[in-house]
């Protein structure tokens, strides 16, 4: 073998060696990725409050809409389920006006329920009633899951509850791929009540 077919040999060597540092860089990252994930929604978890230590009409509320959503899924680039959330504020007499000022009362409010990919909130999002229930209940619905009645049946239940629909705000808080969809309504001298999930968004 000649140098010059040894440098090549060497270099080639060097060249997979690299691909192969750098495909385990990425694989490691990648699983520290996963695990900061699981280590966050277990704090979520962790946090979450005794539902019992509820006022009683959060309770109700809380049974009603659970009740409403519980076979249901959100469906974006993933399906979610909902999961109940309540806001303790009895000071507040109105709901938030956009989004950001949603995500500032959670944090003032010291509860643990959004996410660290919700906390880069930038742009104010804000759904009308409407659009967030029209691609579920409406006549052009897709509904692969058979889900059409289970969420005109939430429809009502979301508005009995907070005593019509022009009560209720439906706010989308977070920049990146996983962002939290809250569909709240104010209880007077309470606090804020309501459904989370999460809107996949790539």
């Amino acid at each position: 073998m000649t140098s010059q077919e040894q440098r090549i040999l060497e270099f080639q060597e060097s060249s997979e060696e690299s691909e192969y540092l750098a495909f385990l860089q990425k694989t490691a990252q990648q699983a520290q990725r996963l695990q900061e994930i699981q280590q966050q929604e277990y704090e979520i978890i962790s946090h979450e409050e005794d539902p019992t230590t509820y006022p009683p009409e959060i309770q109700r509320i809380r049974e009603d809409l659970l009740e409403a959503s519980a076979q249901l899924l959100y469906i974006s680039e993933s399906e979610e389920p909902y999961e109940f959330i309540f806001i303790p504020n009895d000071q507040i007499t109105s709901l938030p006006t956009n989004s950001v000022e949603l995500a500032d009362l959670i944090k003032q409010c010291n509860i643990h329920i959004m996410t660290d990919e919700e906390k880069t909130i930038g742009e104010n999002h804000l759904m009308t009633f409407q659009e967030f229930f029209e691609p579920f209940t409406g006549a052009n619905a897709q509904d692969p899951y058979g889900q059409k009645d289970g969420y005109k049946e939430l429809q009502k239940i979301v508005t009995a509850v907070f005593g019509g629909k022009d009560n209720v705000k439906i706010y989308k808080i977070g920049e990146q791929r996983r962002i939290g969809v809250y569909i709240v309504g104010l209880v007077k001298g309470i606090g804020i009540a309501g459904l989370k999930t999460i809107s996949i968004e790539t």
